[in-house]
């Protein structure tokens, strides 16, 4: 998850890290958001709703939503 996170928000890895927020993130602005989705989606296999994409603005909560779809 990192490793992807990481790629999509072009930042080091090791910035990767639950409390990492939208709101906090230069890079990460509603295309690369919306980018975002769309690599979870299609490496995890799963579809998120409109409520789950919003809800998506820290790492931690990435991770919550992608496990509460059985991803992880």
């Amino acid at each position: 998850m990192a490793l992807l996170l990481a790629d999509v928000l072009q930042l080091p890895v090791a910035t990767i890290t639950d409390d990492l927020a939208m709101k906090d993130t230069e890079t990460w602005d509603s295309l690369r958001h919306m980018e975002l989705v769309v690599a979870i989606e299609t490496n995890f296999g799963i579809r998120l709703c409109a409520e789950e994409i919003v809800a998506m603005q820290t790492v931690g909560e990435i991770r919550r939503v992608v496990k509460e779809q059985g991803a992880l």
